[in-house]
């Protein structure tokens, strides 16, 4: 019993020595050492109190960073949708009204009734190339805008 006691007040009283504290020696050559033990012409150091903090789970971490960038990636093909449809909006406005339901004017070069024919034909077809892309365009927005409002 008296041993168990011997040994925890041993245990005690060598503890003290490590947490004195850290001393900082500087000697002729201006060589500077660090010590726990103190020494002639040692000054201690009053150091701030180490703070601990707790590992952070990182796989829950990237996991929100990868949602993230999907969710930005998401956002610019959106954007560069928009764009694009705003785009073919105006250029099918531009051959709309340079169609005239059907009746566009005639041009100089058109002396020729089938040439007029020829180019009115030609507006037609843009025309339906132009609102079939217009459709596309809308169809993939949404798809993204699906997509991302799941994520």
């Amino acid at each position: 019993m008296k041993r168990k006691y011997f040994f925890l007040i041993a245990l005690i009283f060598l503890s003290f020595p490590a947490s004195a504290g850290i001393y900082k020696h500087v000697d002729e050559q201006g060589k500077v050492t660090y010590s726990n033990i103190p020494s002639s012409n040692a000054k201690q150091l009053n150091l701030p109190p180490i703070v601990v903090v707790p590992p952070v789970d990182s796989g829950d971490v990237e996991d929100r960073i990868a949602r993230r960038r999907e969710s930005m990636k998401l956002e610019e093909q959106k954007e560069k949708l928009q764009s694009k449809i705003s785009e073919e909006e105006k250029r099918l406005s531009e051959v709309k009204n340079e169609y005239k339901d059907g009746s566009p004017d005639r041009l100089g070069s058109e002396r020729n009734y089938q040439r007029y024919l020829d180019r009115v034909e030609r507006l037609r077809a843009e025309i339906d190339r132009r609102e079939n892309n217009l459709n596309i365009l809308k169809k993939e927005l949404n798809a993204l805008s699906d997509k991302n409002n799941t994520n």
